[in-house]
Order: structure tokens, then sequence, then C-alpha cells
């Protein structure tokens, strides 16, 4: 049975091959109730058995699309992934000034990895790397090592650097950094329980003095950065 089979309850009625919207609908709707179990339960105690059945779909369904349990979680894992991609490469059009959209992409960060269920995903990740080493290998880093998720960033860097707007020696490495400087160690104390998620306004500051650190090393900082009046 496939996932276009596995149909809604409306289609199933209609006696039909449900619609590609229908498909699409029902694989969200599988991924969504995985994702819960996962949060819930934690990755070793959820089962195939438990989500199908939530699901409403067979359990050789599961094992068709997604291989195995550790296959659904990557699943899960990659989703989040490309929906961040998607919206930092949306965010790096809305701006020619580089420090405007270096802003828009630390709260952007600072937003969607602190979220409670993101940073619950990050931590069963790292929780299940012993076990499943190839789980990170497949959906958050390449085979030599560089993290996956952020090739818009390397890419909008590698452009600026092109285009005259910034001075980096290495814009792929720029870019880790770049995520580095604007997290810092405020997710791993998320995770750990030491701090509370920060709020809005602390993102805003956060964001901004990654930013000034950042772009005062590259040697070609915008008008918007000199006449900016950082506070903190």
């Amino acid at each position: 049975m496939s996932i276009a089979e596995a149909s809604a309850p409306g289609a199933a009625k209609r006696g039909g091959r449900p619609t590609r919207r229908e498909a699409e609908e029902c694989l969200k709707r599988i991924l969504a109730i995985a994702q819960r179990h996962f949060l819930t339960r934690g990755y070793a105690e959820s089962s195939l058995d438990a989500i199908a059945r939530e699901a409403g779909v067979a359990k050789k369904t599961l094992y068709h699309h997604f291989g195995s349990k550790a296959g659904l979680f990557g699943e899960i894992v990659a989703q989040c992934r490309n929906s961040r991609n998607a919206e930092l490469s949306s965010i790096m059009l809305a701006s020619e000034d580089p420090a405007r959209v270096l802003k828009d992409v630390a709260l952007h960060l600072l937003d969607f990895l602190t979220r409670p269920e993101r940073v619950k995903l990050h931590k069963m990740v790292v929780l299940e790397v012993s076990r499943f080493p190839k789980l990170v290998r497949a959906v958050m880093y390449d085979r030599r090592g560089v993290p996956t998720g952020m090739e818009s960033l390397r890419c909008w860097l590698r452009d600026a650097v092109a285009a005259g707007k910034l001075d980096i020696a290495d814009p792929d490495l720029a870019a880790d950094q770049f995520v580095h400087l604007v997290l810092g160690g405020i997710r791993d104390r998320i995770i750990l329980g030491v701090v509370h998620r920060p709020d809005a306004a602390q993102r805003e500051r956060i964001a901004d003095q990654a930013v000034k650190i950042f772009l005062s090393g590259t040697g070609k900082q915008s008008t918007e950065v000199r006449g900016q009046n950082f506070a903190f």
C-alpha cells in the first residue's frame, strides 16, 4: 500500500483513488503524528505500530516509504531542515543590504531553532547518534562533515563576496561561524535546562550583536551597520 492508497477517510468513501493533494495531506498527517510520538515518548519507546494505527495506515506503508523507524525519524528531521532552508532563501531575497539580510537570518535562526519542539528533536538526535550514526550523516551533515540545511546561507555569502559587498576568504566556513555566533551556547543551555528560551526582545539583542561582530571582521560594513546605534 502506498501513501496515495492510504487515503483520507473521505477518499475511501468515494471508492476512488485519492488525489495528489489528499495523498500529500496523508503524508503530512503521518509525519505530524510520528513527530508527536517521538517528542512525547522518546525515540526508543515510539513504535511504528502505534504510529500507523493512529494515522490509519498499514504498518507496511511506513516501511515502504521510510524503510524503518530511523528512516521515519530522519524524514521528520529532514523536513524541518528543508523548511528552514526554504525560509532562509526567501529572507535573503528580501534585501540588498548585507546587514539587513544577516539580521533577518539571525532572527529566523533564533526563533526557529529555539522552539521547544525543535530543541527536543535536536536533543533526540544527539542522544541517538551513538545508536544510529547514519541518521546524523543522512540528515544533519554531509560526508565531509559540513552541516546541511545552510546551503542558502553559504550561497548568499559567496554571492556577496563576488559582488564586493563582503570581504571573506572562506564564505562556507564563515556561514558555519555566523550560525554558531548567533546561536552561541544558547541552544545548548536550553537543552540542558539551565535557561529558558529567549523572548523576542532578547533574540533581537542577540541578533544585533552577532551581526555587528560578524560584519566588523569582513572589512566591508554596510552604511546601515556603520550608522546604526546598537544597544546592548
